[in-house]
């Protein structure tokens, strides 16, 4: 692969505008997850809390469309990179999950790392208060909204500790440097 296959792919793979791409990836996001939880709620059972079924029913409606919508998407860049791939010798070699793992990490900087691992922090504490305040109407895995906190909880206890670990990396590295 030459150098201009390589920069054909890199523009085809950058968004144009990283920062305006997250922040409609974001608000579209919201705002399905919003209309997927009203719609539940009108056509629930009218329950304060929303029932297991109810539960499910939101994951799966908010968690399918945004793959599919991900599919779609790496078919369409799959589709526009052809024509940069023609010609390209053919290897063996692959790239694992780990390799992928560390490119991004290091693709990053020390900033957003930080900011990143602090948002978890925060998201982490906030499901933690909403588990403490919720405990006091609703025992502990009593209904399905404390499963989900739960779940939450460790979710953004794990991915805070990887971005914090990964911004106290670089920060051990620019010392060193």
């Amino acid at each position: 692969m030459n150098d201009t296959q390589k920069a054909q792919l890199l523009a085809i793979i950058t968004p144009r505008r990283p920062m305006l791409t997250v922040a409609v990836i974001t608000a579209a996001i919201a705002l399905w997850v919003v209309a997927v939880a009203a719609i539940v709620w009108v056509f629930g059972a009218g329950q304060d809390q929303p029932t297991g079924p109810e539960m499910i029913a939101m994951a799966l409606l908010t968690v399918v469309p945004m793959f599919l919508v991900l599919v779609l998407a790496l078919r369409r860049n799959l589709r526009r990179m052809q024509p940069a791939l023609v010609g390209a010798p053919l290897t063996d070699e692959r790239i694992s999950r780990q390799e992928l793992r560390q490119a991004m990490a290091k693709a990053m900087t020390f900033r957003a790392t930080l900011l990143i691992g602090a948002a978890w922090v925060i998201i982490l504490l906030l499901q933690i208060f909403n588990l403490v305040t919720s405990s006091a109407r609703h025992p502990l895995f009593s209904d399905a909204q404390s499963f989900l906190n739960v779940f939450l909880v460790i979710t953004a206890a794990g991915l805070a500790a990887h971005y914090l670990v990964i911004a106290m990396r670089k920060a051990k590295s620019k010392e060193t440097a």
